[in-house]
């Protein structure tokens, strides 16, 4: 594989791998928009459905992706949705596919601030185009609740990281996270909801 195409590649694995860590500190922020539950936005790329839940904001929205927040019930907890998108080398297999995701994941990892709990990568083709699903728990250590505090809290995320099939020099990664001072053990019937909620138009 030609290295500047992969450095290019794996840049982009890993900023929005850090996006998925670092994106759901304290919640909605910089006036977030309210959003109504299961909302459709539609798109010539993709389309993105809010969460079907109560108590959404939209964080951010541009040609790089998107970003909904909500604040959790106990102190400090948060949860938030997100899709990017991002450019996409050709990759000749699925096991090539898997392995560029898995090694941005790792890398981007620091272990001074986040402490793996578990973690697993697959890859899937139930869309009919190539897709990985990776999910993890990690104790983030430096967790910022505040702006003059920090706390260790547990940060939970279902995600999946999918090649645009009709676009095909591009992918999209669909986030859905949680952090708290505990797991959130309905976190994959709601990730699922979400990631279910992502999809490419009839083209």
């Amino acid at each position: 594989m030609d290295t500047p195409m992969k450095n290019k590649y794996q840049s982009a694995v890993l900023l929005l791998l850090s996006l998925a860590l670092v994106s759901c500190a304290t919640g909605p922020a910089r006036t977030p928009k309210p959003v109504p539950a299961g909302y459709l936005y539609e798109g010539g790329y993709i389309n993105v459905r809010v969460p079907n839940s109560d108590g959404w904001h939209l964080v951010t929205s541009s040609s790089a992706g998107m970003e909904f927040a909500r604040s959790g019930g106990e102190p400090g907890e948060s949860f938030a949705a997100q899709v990017f998108m991002f450019p996409l080398e050709e990759t000749r297999n699925s096991n090539e596919f898997l392995s560029l995701i898995k090694e941005g994941f790792e890398k981007d990892t620091d272990p001074k601030r986040y402490e793996m709990i578990e973690s697993d990568i697959k890859y899937s083709e139930d869309r009919g185009y190539p897709c990985a699903r990776l999910n993890y728990v990690t104790k983030d250590k430096q967790a910022q609740t505040s702006p003059t505090s920090r706390e260790v809290l547990i940060l939970q995320a279902e995600s999946l990281y999918c090649r645009h099939p009709i676009r095909k020099n591009t992918g999209f990664s669909i986030i859905y996270s949680h952090r708290g001072k505990s797991t959130y053990s309905n976190i994959r019937e709601e990730a699922q909801d979400f990631i279910s909620g992502v999809q490419v138009p009839e083209q």
